[in-house]
């Protein structure tokens, strides 16, 4: 992932137009859009290239349903969502559409607030489903595997996220996050931490050491945590 953040988007569409204003609305929204292919053919070429983490794709382009083309590729080689395009179609092709199991329809015309909702349906479901997960400060999205995850601290109305490459400062709670991701083997420890389980090195007495951290077990959490940690 470039930069270790942003969502990379392949973006499919015959119509230059459409594909530019597409592009413009995805960076705006702190996405890193990987390519514009304008065919079945670019749009395979790119996905072995450099292959994105969702694919947004018109049905029909020059005059047949490419679309269709690239979702069975997509399907039979890769694993990520993608994102029908499309302006009203015939039942036919609605039908055929849905044989291909697209993750979300985004319907022409688009404006930024239903792009940013559908992706954001699309890739909470999707990273939940393959233990990834999303942070999302202001407009920007950044993937994060779960097994990355080492701890969460709480500092004031923020909450600090550190993983093994970065730290996140984002506004909330530490059992909000937790919650609204489905987080597994994240055990509070303490009211101003939670830690990921599987990625301590070593407990002694009331202190967790995860890399160069120590983190404290307050009493209120203390038989929580041992309890979950020996089971773990």
């Amino acid at each position: 992932m470039r930069d270790n953040e942003k969502i990379k988007v392949l973006i499919v569409d015959d119509d230059v137009f459409i594909s530019e204003q597409l592009n413009i609305i995805l960076e705006d929204l702190g996405y890193h859009v990987t390519d514009i292919a304008f065919n079945a053919e670019s749009a395979i070429n790119a996905l072995k290239v450099n292959t994105p983490d969702i694919v947004i794709t018109d049905i029909n382009m020059h005059g047949r349903n490419q679309g269709f083309e690239i979702a069975k590729y997509i399907n039979n080689h890769l694993s990520i969502p993608f994102i029908f395009l499309t302006s009203f179609a015939d039942p036919s092709t609605v039908k055929e559409a849905s044989q291909l199991t697209p993750n979300a329809y985004l319907l022409k015309p688009f404006n930024e607030g239903n792009i940013f909702s559908t992706l954001n349906i699309v890739l909470d479901r999707y990273h939940k489903k393959h233990n990834y997960f999303c942070i999302k400060i202001g407009h920007q999205i950044h993937k994060v595997k779960e097994d990355d995850l080492l701890f969460i601290m709480s500092s004031d109305k923020y909450i600090e996220i550190h993983t093994t490459t970065k730290k996140y400062l984002k506004r909330g709670t530490i059992d909000h996050f937790i919650q609204e991701n489905a987080l597994k083997g994240v055990n509070r420890v303490h009211r101003s931490y939670a830690v990921k389980l599987d990625n301590i090195d070593s407990v002694k007495g009331s202190i967790i050491y995860i890399q160069d951290r120590e983190i404290p077990i307050s009493n209120t959490y203390k038989a929580e945590f041992k309890k979950a940690y020996s089971s773990f």
